[in-house]
């Protein structure tokens, strides 16, 4: 399936800048080939974890470059991974901004493999100069703080956390000039917050509850587990700047969980103590209350963080890196397959009961009373995706997901097993969506499997409310 397309953005030839990750085995294969029938691969550029990244030009105009980070096959086959690429790059659609690298296309049924197609920034990224430099001066982190702090801000606004700041995903234009300056790069896999994420373990019990992130990076609450919105990329931010203004990192441990511990537990050494006495207090300030253990502490947001910044290095780094045109392009069309397209739902009206509850609790909070109503209901969760949990109850013994099994051994599936009377199974959707830090909103839904529609309304709608008085009573006790 494509997700969507676009012509990319012309850019100015200039030198590649080569990462100094070591070439996979398997990049050398794609040099030549063309993605999506309009990129065709140019050279190497690096490799991360998860994808080998290309630089490639366009077909119809060489002169256009455009970056192609081809996803790995061990992460693409990852449960889950097909919903969550969709998801994320359809949610980039509606956020441009000049100082973030832009998704211009996107797919996950090509030949070649699901990849990215992103804007050709020529430059090398904060962890190349990092190596180079190892300290650098409190102007100079400035003139890169603030176009990151610009980017962050818009994205804050848009209600979108990136979760994984770091100086390999920031790319530095012009470096070492009075035009230096910083794109934002990877916020295709960006977290929208407006969206609570309770992960399957947490409704279940079982499994592991996985946090994004870079160790050296990553924020204490998600670390933790909690519930993260912009605060938790400030933190990030912090770690970049201690490491910018010290030549070290706040933790400095090999072992990673002594080091995730340190995020959690133990205060950052003062400048003067790792041999960086010499910069202004005022900036270390802003630097260590971007490191506090919990996002109540710290900036509230970017530009909060921009302006004590400036006033330690006695300019305004937010005013200077005010982008002259921060208007976004009009939204590209999508182009999604009609296998895709959700069906009609033609369920009888007198069979679906709905509501939208406000819950006065936060994410984490949230998670723990569902995962009671569900042991209390003896629910069977099917589906946890950002802003969506399904539920189904008064399921039979043995029942199975119709189509997972096939030939002799398919009567035994859900659509053939006998169902009481009355007793028919209920599919519960939680759609979920933020208030604020401690409110959450849902839309509870109750309607019966189209196998499987109930014979008595009446009853049917008694069996609903019966759950429905229990589900109130975790989420909104009192009521």
């Amino acid at each position: 399936m494509r997700i969507f397309g676009s012509s990319a953005k012309r850019v100015e030839d200039a030198p590649i800048a080569l990462t100094s990750a070591s070439r996979g085995h398997d990049a050398d294969a794609y040099i030549g080939k063309t993605f999506l029938g309009d990129y065709r691969v140019q050279a190497f550029l690096g490799e991360g974890s998860n994808a080998h990244v290309f630089l490639a030009q366009t077909v119809a105009d060489p002169n256009r470059r455009v970056v192609i980070k081809r996803i790995k096959d061990e992460a693409a086959i990852a449960p889950k991974f097909r919903q969550f690429f969709e998801a994320e790059v359809r949610s980039m659609l509606g956020f441009h901004h000049p100082y973030v690298v832009r998704l211009l296309d996107a797919s996950l049924d090509d030949p070649l493999g699901a990849c990215l197609v992103l804007e050709y920034i020529p430059g090398v990224t904060l962890e190349a100069i990092l190596q180079r430099d190892r300290v650098l001066h409190p102007d100079r982190v400035g003139q890169l703080l603030g176009p990151l702090a610009h980017a962050l801000y818009a994205a804050q606004l848009g209600g979108i956390v990136h979760r994984d700041l770091k100086p390999a995903n920031l790319m530095v234009v012009d470096p070492g000039t009075d035009k230096e300056s910083v794109r934002v790069m990877d916020f295709g896999f960006a977290g929208f917050t407006a969206k609570p994420h309770i992960q399957l373990a947490e409704l279940t019990g079982q499994g592991p509850i996985f946090a994004c992130g870079t160790p050296a990076y990553v924020s204490p609450e998600m670390i933790r587990g909690d519930s993260t919105d912009a605060r938790a990329d400030i933190y990030s931010v912090g770690v970049m700047l201690y490491e910018l203004l010290t030549g070290r990192l706040p933790f400095d441990y090999n072992d990673q969980e002594k080091l995730l511990a340190a995020h959690i537990r133990e205060t950052p050494p003062r400048f003067h103590r790792v041999g960086a006495g010499h910069i202004p207090p005022v900036v270390e300030a802003a630097v260590q209350i971007a490191l506090s253990k919990y996002p109540s502490e710290r900036h509230q947001n970017m530009k909060e963080l921009c302006e004590q910044f400036s006033c330690g290095v006695g300019w305004d780094c937010w005013q200077a890196s005010q982008p002259a045109d921060d208007t976004a392009p009009e939204p590209q069309q999508i182009r999604v397959s009609a296998a895709q397209e959700k069906p009609a739902d033609d369920i009888d009206d007198r069979f679906i009961l709905s509501d939208t509850l406000e819950a006065c609790l936060p994410e984490k909070l949230a998670a723990i009373k569902l995962r009671g109503f569900i042991e209390e209901v003896h629910g069977h969760v099917v589906e946890s995706e950002p802003g969506l949990i399904r539920v189904r109850l008064d399921l039979p013994p043995g029942w199975k997901e119709p189509g997972a099994r096939s030939g002799v051994f398919s009567f035994l599936s859900g659509a053939h097993l006998s169902m009481r009377r009355g007793l028919e199974p209920i599919e519960v959707s939680l759609k979920m969506k933020k208030v604020d830090a401690n409110r959450v909103a849902m839309l509870v839904d109750f309607r019966p499997m189209k196998m499987h529609i109930p014979s008595d309304p009446g009853l049917w709608s008694e069996r609903c409310e019966a759950y429905y008085s229990v589900l109130r009573k975790y989420i909104m006790p009192g009521t």
